[in-house]
């Protein structure tokens, strides 16, 4: 009968998505290993400062602790093993907020589907594609400002990857054409509900993840390879959930109802709160947004900091450090441990006294800043 073969189809397709998860969520987390650990010079953050007291040993456990229930959970997803992975990775992450990645977020919550949802396998995907709407549509919102144009699209892309020369990219046209990539992101997620359009815009978001692991390949910008996982994650999400098979997804009438209303409520409303400041930008799919909070440090003399040199350009021209020694705190986090620090300033404020604390004979300077100066 066609309800059974639909039927045993979101079954294999509920398993699939679950088994995807599990395998590029191990990937991305290998990748990232200090992060999740405290063998690092980035300073640990934890959600509550009580837990600056936590030792090591107990990170450690909880990184391994993950992996084994990831990989458990690939093999044998039953309820209590989802659950127990779910605790970790909560535990994990208020250990130090810095673990609370975009990816990470998105992983962690895609295993609250599947608890909310057990054995209602006709509902996960859908779940999981009102997620990917709105990490689609915010994401193209948060591109939309001056600085993703000039520092993403200006010099990331065309300058670096595709070795455009001064005087093109400075041509107005093409600086502004920069705001459609957020613009077709965003209309994209939004033609992910309907299913009409469906497969198209899946079509266009695939290839968007496509060129994003070409940029950050080793024929690109190699500094970032803790994306590789996420973005393949994304190509085969999309694929399952809106190429596969005839039938079109119900994206909407999923989370209208029962619990799952905890997904419609978390994934698309809260993120419009980013925008005004009541909103955690890593919760808000504000990937590679360019506008969020940075701080830069600064020091006169970085053998008072050894252990933190190679951080520092000690050549750096930037006016805000007058001739001193800088290091960007994202560069510095990505470098160490592959991937961002949490983008919000009171995580960085903790960082900073943390960092003085630590080397109370270097004599810091730290600005906080939400944009560029243009002459960077």
């Amino acid at each position: 009968m066609p309800g059974e073969r639909l039927s045993l189809f979101d079954e294999n397709r509920s398993d699939l998505l679950l088994k995807i998860t599990c395998l590029f969520w191990l990937f991305a987390k290998l990748l990232s290993w200090r992060i999740w650990t405290t063998n690092r010079l980035l300073p640990v953050v934890p959600l509550f400062k009580i837990f600056d007291q936590v030792p090591g040993v107990v990170h450690a456990v909880a990184f391994g602790l993950s992996i084994g229930l990831i990989l458990l959970a690939f093999f044998k997803p039953v309820r209590a093993v989802l659950l127990v992975l779910l605790s970790v990775e909560v535990i994990s992450c208020v250990l130090d907020i810095n673990r609370l990645l975009p990816w990470e977020y998105q992983y962690v919550f895609t295993i609250l589907i599947f608890l909310f949802n057990f054995k209602k396998n006709g509902v996960i995907p859908a779940c999981i594609a009102f997620v990917l709407v709105s990490t689609y549509f915010y994401g193209g919102v948060c591109k939309l400002n001056e600085d993703f144009v000039r520092t993403v699209w200006n010099m990331l892309i065309l300058k670096f990857f595709l070795k455009m020369p001064a005087h093109f990219i400075m041509q107005s046209w093409v600086h502004y054409s920069g705001y459609l990539l957020g613009v077709i992101e965003l209309l994209a997620g939004v033609g992910l509900l309907f299913r009409k359009t469906q497969v198209w815009s899946a079509i266009v978001l695939i290839m968007m993840h496509v060129f994003i692991l070409l940029l950050f390949s080793p024929f690109g910008y190699r500094g970032y390879r803790v994306l590789w996982p996420w973005n393949t994650s994304m190509i085969v999400f999309l694929y399952l959930i809106f190429l596969r098979g005839k039938e079109r997804v119900a994206v909407v009438q999923s989370v209208v109802h029962g619990v799952n209303k905890l997904i419609f409520v978390i994934w698309g409303i809260l993120p419009a709160l980013s925008f005004i400041g009541y909103w955690d930008y890593n919760l808000s799919s504000a990937l590679f947004a360019a506008n969020i909070p940075k701080m830069t440090i600064c020091v006169a003399d970085t053998s008072r900091c050894k252990p933190l040199q190679r951080f520092f350009n000690q050549n750096s021209k930037a006016s805000m450090c007058r001739g001193q020694a800088k290091a960007d705190i994202q560069a510095w986090a990505i470098a160490e441990t592959r991937v961002s620090a949490y983008p919000q300033v009171w995580v960085y404020k903790r960082m900073q006294e943390k960092i003085e604390k630590q080397y109370p004979s270097a004599v810091f300077t730290f600005t906080y800043f939400n944009h560029y100066p243009k002459n960077k």
